[in-house]
């Protein structure tokens, strides 16, 4: 079976999944929507210089380029909808796609908003569609090889670092627009620590702007961020981030450690997992966005539904983390995770 594939936004993130599909003799990538025609154009000239450089008799993105996704899931025969949109544009495209009766992959983060990402889950489970959310990591032979050794084992706490500079996208220091660091980037690292750990209860945050405003006026996401988290099953940790790093972060100052009855586990440029009498190491995927595609074909082609690792409702609750997260930080106070899902996505609580 050919599964034909249509693009909602073909900004940065599009770019490796349409190089992975292009690799799957299954797939043909038919339609690619953005509202900007030379970013269509862009994202045509790196995936075909990148396939190039793999293989010099690999196939070129040759998709239909379209200005209005509606026109194109009118016009076009398609299987499979990937929406790769940046946080503050998702909503409509995800629930036409869904009137339309199509599966879909949705980039991280599913939604700016809550009640935005309750109304496209509502909307899932009445019509009972086949959505994945794009939390690639768990689609890691390491990241499963983790879980399985935390399996039974009583975790104590754990430490998320992840520093580094803003993105230099137009909108991404804007609140409004990206939801800042949390939201947009570490909700990669939330998700991983709900797939190793379990599901978060409470978050308190401190959060502030304290440098990058000074050099770029408009600048109103937090560039600093501290969160302490409550696991449901009792485990405490610590999520540290910031957009200061322009000089460069320490080697000590990175990664994720889980401390544990018996193991710590470290996960950095490799998976290290440390007992009394001894330490391996796991070398890491090179490349779980391209197992998550697979993946997410197979799904589609044969109906495989306990393909997908991630679906919408745990993209609703990874985002429900990040956004207790920052209402801790502006408000002080603790956050109920659970509270926050029933309030706002009550499906996914």
């Amino acid at each position: 079976m050919t599964v034909r594939i249509g693009f909602i936004g073909a900004g940065e993130v599009s770019i490796s999944h349409l190089q992975n599909l292009l690799r799957l003799p299954e797939v043909e990538v038919v339609a690619l929507c953005d509202l900007s025609p030379d970013r269509i154009a862009a994202t045509r000239t790196a995936v075909d210089r990148a396939l190039a450089t793999m293989d010099p008799y690999a196939r070129r993105l040759e998709g239909v380029a379209y200005a209005d996704y509606r026109s194109m899931l009118r016009d076009e025969h398609l299987d499979a909808v990937y929406v790769c949109l940046p946080p503050f544009a998702h909503g409509d495209p995800e629930e036409t796609v869904l009137e339309a009766d199509l599966p879909m992959l949705v980039e991280k983060p599913v939604a700016l908003a809550l009640p935005v990402a309750a109304r496209i889950l509502s909307t899932i489970q009445r019509k009972d569609s086949l959505v994945a959310s794009g939390y690639q990591l768990r689609y890691a032979a390491h990241l499963r090889r983790a879980r399985a050794l935390l399996a039974g084992r009583t975790i104590g706490m754990v430490l998320v670092m992840r520093f580094g500079r803003t993105p230099t996208t137009s909108w991404y220091h804007l609140q409004a627009k990206s939801g800042g660091q949390m939201i947009e980037m570490a909700t990669h690292q939330i998700d991983m620590l709900r797939y190793l750990v379990g599901d978060i209860r409470t978050v308190y945050a401190a959060a502030a702007t304290r440098i990058n405003h000074l050099r770029q006026p408009d600048y109103d996401i937090f560039d600093v961020n501290c969160m302490t988290l409550q696991f449901e099953n009792g485990a405490v940790g610590t999520v540290a981030c910031n957009f200061l790093a322009d000089h460069g972060t320490p080697e000590t100052a990175r990664g994720l450690h889980i401390f544990c009855d018996g193991l710590t586990l470290s996960l950095g440029s490799t998976l290290r997992a440390s007992y009394a009498d001894r330490t391996e190491e796991t070398a890491l995927d090179s490349d779980p966005i391209a197992a998550e595609d697979a993946a997410f074909i197979r799904a589609v082609a044969e109906d495989r539904r306990d393909l997908i690792q991630s679906d919408y409702a745990n993209g609703v609750r990874t985002l429900a983390v990040t956004i207790a997260n920052d209402r801790s930080a502006r408000s002080s106070q603790p956050v109920d995770v659970r509270d926050l899902l029933r309030a706002e996505a009550p499906d996914a609580s």
